[in-house]
């Protein structure tokens, strides 16, 4: 089916659905609604820190620059983050220059990985925002009680809906765009004090974008999504939820030699919890979950292909299973302590296929291949956290998770095992001060151990070791404060990282070694008429390679933002400049299983605005212009490759993917 066709079925579906769920809705008593609707504020600059090295966000707030319909997209705001795009869609977040196993991403508590060996389709693009009620980032390894082998943590969050009274509720919103872009999210909601269900689909497809240059990169995609939950509610302290996903996408990517034919994912997840058992026990969570990824790449499908291109597979597929079992207890010993104690265990295992070029052109399918399983993983875990006041202006908090590691290598002979122990801590102290103005300040201290990953296993070292290369450890602090006063808000955070056996790769080899980074984040914003804010964000990160006395490899760049917004409650809008300083700091052919260096970058900036309107406080209207002046530019973490049509000796693997130029957009949203 073409994506023309696929795109005027989608409008039309998500067309009708949505004119059924506002005819459903209108009937609808305001006691019924679980709370008043709320305005949705355009993000323009970047999500406010909303405590010590934590950022909450609501992924259905409309923003500038417009993100890609991935998960990715709506991480590259935040003040740290950058984005390795290799495409339209499917784009790798990196912390501070950390992506992969080093940046943990949780959807509704439950882990996420993709399944491609060349990171086709990291964790983000089975992610879709608009189904989602909640981002929040924890940078630094601060806390113990989500993961304990990263450098930051993505939590994606669904809330579980609570009604008083029977009702129907929910919320829809459509977006088109340059390019055809074209999404549709709804999600219906309906319930009792006893219960609830809920329904949400989404759809986002787009022809191939133009860079500034107006040239066409082939990078046109379509996902579609959809998720049904059911819960139970007896009482204000008791949940028992069952969420079921499944998705499906394609995506044509000009920054690899393949093609992603297939990005499906279903998933299961099964969570209770209990709160206000005893004095003692406030709260007790259990969770159950399953998710299946399973991804075809190939040659031909989204591309011509001459015959293949050396010894490259025409269609490569591989799956990714993913199960496992959370428990935690959160124990209240004193009104001013906390202590969360649990464990978990995940498996993961990974099979794969391919189809050589010979095999293709004989008219040989990839589904008369059998399957093969190669890597298995198991991790068991156990964590205990606790935070605890001092006083009314300080608090502690600490945490250890100490985790076993088992690895299986399927495909050798004989296979191949690797176990190992590992162990992972916090302690953090924060403390109010008062400099005319509500200040909080805090030190966080990390130790982290994380074992090679999935992808990082497929690599070589130098001494023909494979698979069970060294661990990382990692010693990091941070350093901080934030206030809000008045028209004024702010934060800052400082840290140093220092790791023994970091772990470099390049195209096909790896290496440990040992390296350090120093780095922070920075942001304020002031409103100065009663309508009218000015924000501006910072972000450097510095990184060496102690071994070998070079530059850290796939270490971005001084990167900034400044914005002016306008809200009345009735119009809005603002300008959005960021502005990207030269890297010449790089360690070529060298750097992280989502992308390495291949030369240096040069700066550029970038101007986006942004206008709405809110007929009602439920409806809110934006438009927008992105890279107003159509810009030519390129991330310097970003996918290195480039293929402009003709046939597969047409790629080129020194090129990085340009980003996209001037887009224009609208997008409307709408609570009932």
């Amino acid at each position: 089916m073409t994506t023309s066709v696929r795109t005027r079925r989608a409008r039309l579906c998500s067309g009708a659905a949505l004119a059924a769920l506002l005819a459903a809705a209108g009937p609808a008593r305001a006691e019924e609604q679980a709370a008043p609707a709320t305005l949705d504020e355009v993000i323009v600059t970047a999500p406010a820190m909303a405590e010590p090295m934590v950022i909450v966000t609501d992924p259905r707030n409309p923003r500038t620059p417009i993100p890609p319909a991935d998960g990715a997209g709506y991480l590259k705001s935040i003040p740290g983050f950058n984005v390795v795009r290799q495409g339209a869609v499917d784009g790798d977040p990196v912390l501070r220059g950390q992506g992969g196993s080093r940046l943990d991403l949780l959807l509704d508590g439950a882990p996420l990985l993709g399944g491609c060996p060349n990171r086709m389709d990291p964790p983000t693009s089975y992610v879709f925002p608009n189904s989602f009620d909640k981002l929040t980032v924890l940078k630094g390894p601060q806390s113990v009680v989500h993961g304990g082998g990263a450098l930051g943590t993505v939590l994606v969050e669904r809330e579980a809906p609570r009604f008083t009274d029977w009702g129907i509720r929910g919320n829809a919103s459509a977006l088109y765009g340059s390019f055809d872009r074209n999404d549709e999210m709804v999600d219906a909601q309906a319930g009792a004090q006893q219960g609830f269900v809920r329904a949400i689909a989404t759809h986002s497809s787009s022809d191939n974008y133009k860079d500034g240059n107006g040239s066409v990169l082939h990078s046109h995609y379509w996902r579609h999504s959809g998720t049904a939950s059911v819960g139970w509610t007896p009482d204000k302290d008791t949940l028992l939820q069952i969420t079921a996903d499944k998705s499906q996408g394609q995506a044509a990517m000009p920054g690899k030699m393949m093609d992603a034919t297939k990005l499906d994912r279903e998933g299961l997840n099964i969570q209770a919890s209990r709160a206000n058992i005893s004095p003692l026990v406030a709260k007790i969570k259990a969770q159950v979950f399953h998710n299946y990824v399973d991804h075809v790449m190939d040659t031909f499908s989204l591309r011509f292909n001459n015959g293949g291109m050396g010894t490259m597979s025409a269609a490569s597929q591989v799956d990714h299973l993913m199960e496992g079992v959370k428990g935690s207890v959160e124990l209240t010993p004193t009104a001013a302590t906390k202590v969360t104690v649990g464990a978990d265990y995940t498996h993961d295992q990974h099979s794969s296929r391919s189809l050589n070029n010979t095999e293709y052109r004989t008219g040989l399918d990839i589904d008369t291949k059998p399957r093969v399983k190669d890597l298995e993983l198991d991790n068991y875990s156990m964590f205990g956290e606790v935070k605890h006041d001092l006083s009314g202006m300080s608090r502690l908090a600490g945490g250890l998770r100490a985790s076993r590691i088992e690895a299986t290598r399927n495909n050798f002979q004989p296979n191949l095992s690797d176990g190992r122990n590992l162990y992972s801590g916090f302690g953090r102290y924060e403390h109010d001060v008062d400099l005319g103005a509500p200040v909080t300040t805090f030190v966080n201290l990390g130790h982290i151990e994380r074992a090679p990953d999935y992808w990082e296993r497929q690599k070589v070292t130098a001494s023909g070791r494979t698979f069970d290369m060294d661990s990382e450890t990692t010693e990091q602090v941070d350093i901080g404060a934030l206030f809000k006063q008045g028209p004024w808000r702010g934060s800052a955070t400082l840290f140093y990282a220092y790791t023994d056996g970091y772990i470099l790769v390049s195209s096909s080899m790896a290496k440990n070694v040992d390296a350090r980074r120093v780095g922070g984040e920075g942001e304020l914003a002031y409103q100065f008429m009663p309508n009218w804010t000015v924000e501006g964000a910072v972000a450097y990160t510095y990184g060496q390679n102690l071994t070998n006395d070079v530059p850290l490899a796939q270490t971005p760049p001084l990167d900034g933002s400044a914005a002016v917004k306008y809200d009345d409650g009735t119009f809005l809008g603002g300008l959005h400049l960021r502005a990207v300083a030269s890297q010449s700091r790089i360690d070529k052919n060298w750097g992280s299983i989502m992308s390495t260096d291949i030369d240096k970058t040069a700066g550029f900036a970038v101007l986006s605005a942004n206008i709405g309107w809110r007929p009602v406080d439920a409806m809110t209207l934006t438009g927008g212009i992105d890279n107003i002046f159509d810009k030519t530019y390129a991330e310097h973490i970003s996918k290195t490759g480039s293929w402009s049509g003709g046939d597969l000796s047409m790629y080129n693997d020194n090129l990085r993917v340009n980003e996209p130029g001037r887009t224009f957009w609208m997008r409307g949203s709408l609570k009932f």
